[in-house]
């Protein structure tokens, strides 16, 4: 594992470890509640900076993936969850026209302007028309 991986953990587990268990609850109510009537239970698809999986995990889906920068999101991903490494500006592992939700949240602030627009080349993509 590099130092710049190791650095993305360590970055991770101080600023969401301490709140995780609220936030999967959270995130439980919220995609039951509310993102659950605007996804079809046969839909795929893609979190982008999936982090903790909050959402991923907790959405009915008939395929689902995870993107994230950080080597530790797959130790959080349910066994349901397809969980990708890599950058949001380069999804070069997931096939064009091949998703019907992609859902990314609190994360394109993180991003300079540059990559945010390679993030939505990017998530263009990969929907399907």
């Amino acid at each position: 594992m590099s130092n710049q991986q190791m650095d993305l953990e360590t970055i991770y587990e101080r600023r969401f470890s301490p709140d995780l268990l609220f936030r999967m609850e959270m995130w439980k109510i919220l995609c039951r509640d509310f993102f659950q009537k605007y996804i079809p239970t046969d839909s795929r698809v893609l979190e982008i900076a999936a982090g903790y999986c909050e959402f991923i995990n907790n959405i009915r889906a008939g395929s689902k993936t995870a993107v994230d920068l950080n080597p530790s999101t797959h130790n959080y991903a349910n066994s349901d969850v397809l969980v990708q490494t890599g950058s949001s500006t380069d999804l070069s592992s997931v096939a064009n026209n091949s998703q019907d939700i992609v859902f990314t949240s609190n994360f394109l602030e993180h991003l300079t302007r540059e990559d945010i627009l390679q993030t939505l080349q990017e998530t263009y993509r990969v929907l399907k028309p």
